[in-house]
């Protein structure tokens, strides 16, 4: 039982964060020409306490910026553009083993094509499928929190294959509700780190270039809009991340993502009302 403690203490470190889910591009699109334009302020829900004692701080911000176009009746395009600054450090107040502050910076650009369908007569709800790539970075540097050593480093490139189905329901006008459930395969490549061999295997970072990493990757997305203002309207989405994978990494496991959407058609062709 003390062999066991003394190891389970001796591996206690800082997560090293190699993957963190993006906000889900689901459009909801009907028919030709139907389109989208949106911008998200992303966040990973997380605890601040004081730094100067035992605590946690695990946070993370940024902008998702997606796009997509219905170009027939039941195909569309995507693109979405992501950045990301996030920090996490972890105090484990026992023996101090890893009191490291972890400094992220990460982007990606990702394309897909889709196909969507209506179920229904009414055209109330309807199933979409895209299949993209996404290629970026991801890097972060290392601080010990005493600030005695120097800044330590790793940094890597991120290529992304997903497939993401998808239901939607639309409530009238002004509400729609989505759930979809993307599956991603994460290949790591061209590490650069000043990171030891040993600490590359205590922070399970050693052989990540070997193999994709799958993730699943649901998403809850609920769209608000105005009859007054048509075209655009309010979105937000709930989304998590589950590693299906053999092989552990560490990652974020939930982004929430608000922001506003725009359909360009909707907006610009919005009849003007009536002075009479």
């Amino acid at each position: 039982m003390l062999i066991a403690l003394c190891l389970l203490i001796s591996a206690c470190y800082s997560p090293r964060y190699v993957h963190s889910p993006v906000a889900s591009n689901v459009p909801l699109l009907t028919k030709k020409g139907d389109s989208k334009l949106a911008g998200y302020y992303s966040f990973n829900p997380g605890e601040k306490n004081n730094l100067t004692t035992a605590g946690k701080l695990n946070t993370g911000t940024g902008l998702d910026i997606e796009a997509a176009y219905a170009i027939t009746n039941h195909w569309a395009l995507q693109a979405a553009y992501t950045l990301r600054k996030e920090r996490n450090y972890a105090d484990f107040n026992v023996n101090r083993n890893d009191s490291s502050l972890l400094t992220y910076k990460r982007n990606s650009a990702e394309f897909g094509l889709g196909y969507f369908t209506c179920f229904d007569k009414r055209r109330a709800s309807f199933f979409q499928v895209f299949a993209g790539a996404a290629v970026g970075s991801c890097s972060f540097s290392d601080i010990y929190f005493t600030g005695n050593s120097p800044a330590r480093y790793y940094n890597l490139d991120v290529t992304r294959w997903y497939i993401q189905p998808a239901i939607l329901i639309k409530y009238g006008e002004v509400f729609a509700s989505s759930f979809s459930s993307r599956v991603s395969f994460v290949y790591f490549k061209n590490v650069q780190s000043d990171y030891s061999e040993a600490e590359m295997v205590r922070y399970q970072l050693k052989d990540i270039e070997k193999g994709a990493k799958i993730f699943w990757e649901p998403a809850f997305t609920n769209t608000f809009g105005l009859k007054k203002l048509p075209g655009v309207k309010m979105e937000i989405q709930m989304g998590l991340a589950f590693l299906m994978s053999d092989r552990f990494v560490d990652y974020r496991t939930v982004n929430i993502a608000a922001g506003l959407v725009l359909d360009i058609p909707a907006f610009f062709n919005r009849q003007q009302p009536d002075k009479n």
